[in-house]
């Protein structure tokens, strides 16, 4: 048996009792310790989502409790994060689970989905050593991906967003520069003064969308605009106007527009007659790098301790207080919310 939160209609949400299968071959079953709210995304789907009931989540860090024939990568007490929705234990697919390095806290691994954003947004800005970044929205994935692009080497690394706190947060975090919403004209001019007339890109974390305008009006000719944030009613750009004159490249940034990981299929080397295909596991270090990949790298962050995330996190509760957190969040500020379940 286990507990899961479900959102079984507008702005309700409550806890459900649901019976679990063993694990089948491939599969492993996995207690949950912790898992992480997405205020943004989990607000989202709590007022306007299309249909309901919803199950929320995406970041369970836990213990492995028992693994289904075939299983080779995990054992019964091995800490993992896994994809799932706020749940008390889950069976899921072991392609789906990294296991957490000893040092890493699972309150901090389960930020891991929250990471492989980051890692993934700051891959697709392209950027070198030096390069000028514009990150807009300070939110929870903002705030790391301000810590990611520092990592990367921008510079400066120029932040923006509604709420001062947060704008002082990110500095303490990384950022060279931060600009409320309000001081678009203190933005533009420092834009103007860079190498290139603007930033080298533009990551849209706010979903709002005046912020794409901004975007495409400040970064520099033959620029990266990437829209990494929902927004839920769309948005029209004008890609014959700027962005075409300019010679801008708007880069989407789905997570899930990659696969998760790659099946490698390998052939022996020619000095072994006949050459002949094997299986090699996942495929690494690929030019197409995949989610899975992306989450390892965000762990290793954490196991050497790159990024900060004690400061993102607004709240903790207990999962039986959890239904009454999200009663809430239409109307709170929080970034980052822990539930915890044993």
């Amino acid at each position: 048996m286990a507990r899961a939160i479900v959102f079984d209609a507008p702005g309700s949400a409550i806890l459900e009792e649901r019976d679990l299968a063993p694990p089948a071959a491939g599969e492993i079953a996995v207690e949950a310790d912790v898992s992480l709210v997405s205020a943004g995304t989990e607000r989202s789907l709590l007022t306007k989502f299309h249909r309901y009931p919803v199950e929320p989540g995406y970041s369970m860090a836990g213990h492995v409790t028992a693994v289904g024939p075939d299983v080779t990568a995990f054992a019964p007490g091995d800490r993992v994060i896994v994809h799932s929705g706020h749940a008390s234990a889950t069976v899921i697919d072991q392609r789906f689970a990294l296991r957490i390095p000893a040092n890493v806290a699972s309150e901090d691994a389960a930020f891991f989905t929250i990471g492989a954003m980051a890692v993934y947004t700051i891959r697709l800005a392209a950027l070198d050593i030096g390069s000028p970044l514009l990150i807009l929205g300070q939110g929870l994935i903002g705030l790391v991906t301000t810590q990611v692009a520092r990592i990367a080497g921008a510079a400066p690394l120029i932040v923006t967003d509604v709420v001062q706190e947060r704008l002082d947060l990110a500095r303490e975090l990384g950022a060279d520069h931060g600009f409320r919403a309000d001081q678009s004209g203190e933005l533009a001019a420092l834009a103007r003064s860079l190498p290139g007339g603007g930033p080298a890109a533009a990551i849209d974390l706010s979903g709002v969308p005046s912020t794409i305008e901004t975007a495409l009006a400040l970064t520099r000719r033959g620029g990266r605009v990437i829209p990494a944030s929902m927004i839920p009613g769309g948005h029209q750009v004008d890609i014959f106007g700027r962005a075409w004159i300019e010679g801008l490249s708007i880069v989407g940034a789905y997570f899930n527009a990659r696969p998760w990981s790659l099946d490698a299929t390998e052939v022996t080397s020619p000095l072994d007659w006949p050459v002949r295909p094997y299986s090699a596991g996942r495929l690494q270090g690929t030019a197409m790098p995949t989610s899975l990949e992306d989450a390892a790298i965000f762990l290793r962050l954490l196991e050497n301790g790159r990024i900060k995330l004690d400061r993102i996190v607004t709240e903790g509760v207990d999962a039986d207080d959890a239904p009454a957190m999200f009663m809430r969040l239409p109307q709170s500020d929080a970034l980052g919310s822990i539930i915890r379940w044993r």
